[in-house]
């Protein structure tokens, strides 16, 4: 029914989903994973609990417009698309770049936007050079339309969005690079919140933000964004 290179990526998209259940970083009907075919198709997951029980047939195909195409399978016929696909779409639409785009709700990432607090890739070199600036976007709605434009507007220059008291959405060139992002932003925002409790960082030297800032750029990793990191 799939190409072979379509059925692999719906193997993905479920590999994914329970390295994620396993991170508790979605659980229940929470979090959702997509994919971009090409520029009019993404494969998506499903509006149904427990994600990581999916098999590739139960992966939605959707055009660029939401809705959901064939072919079905038997698996998924009666399956509607998750509810935040504006968030999802909205997000692939400013960043042609992206590939996969992974959405949770990660136990630190969460606390620390409910707090008020924002978290600091700057205080450990590997969330420097994989994340860069991380963007925080305005409060709005889950499923709604204005969820998705206030995502889009921080995605434009951002990999990661963090979406207050909600969770974070993580966008990368295939869903691998996506959810690997993903960890290392929590794992930032652990490090965010165990600073905060022994009293606050020393702010690393500027030059060595700057250095570490150039090899993200040699990378090809770099955004514009990232100079906020130097501010």
């Amino acid at each position: 029914m799939f190409s072979a290179e379509e059925q692999k990526l719906r193997e993905t998209i479920c590999q994914v989903a329970q390295i994620m259940y396993g991170r508790e970083m979605l659980g229940g009907p929470a979090g959702n994973i997509s994919l971009r075919l090409d520029d009019e198709t993404f494969l998506l997951t499903p509006s149904r609990p427990f994600k990581q029980l999916l098999t590739p047939e139960d992966i939605l195909r959707l055009n660029a417009d939401g809705e959901k195409i064939g072919p079905h399978t038997e698996a998924n016929k009666d399956y509607n698309p998750t509810s935040e696909v504006p968030m999802h779409l909205a997000y692939y639409s400013v960043r042609p770049d992206v590939r996969g785009l992974v959405h949770g709700h990660p136990r630190y990432c969460v606390g620390l936007s409910a707090a008020g607090k924002k978290i600091k890739p700057e205080l450990m070199t590997e969330s420097i050079l994989f994340l860069g600036h991380v963007g925080v976007a305005e409060y709005a709605m889950p499923t709604s339309v204005e969820l998705g434009e206030a995502v889009a507007e921080v995605a434009a220059e951002c990999d990661c969005v963090v979406l207050p008291s909600h969770g974070v959405i993580v966008g990368g060139k295939d869903i691998w690079d996506a959810i690997s992002r993903l960890e290392v932003l929590e794992l930032a925002a652990m490090i965010t919140h165990d600073v905060e409790l022994l009293g606050g960082a020393e702010r690393m030297p500027k030059h060595h933000l700057e250095d570490l800032l150039k090899l993200r750029a040699k990378l090809g990793m770099a955004r514009e964004s990232d100079k906020k990191l130097l501010d």
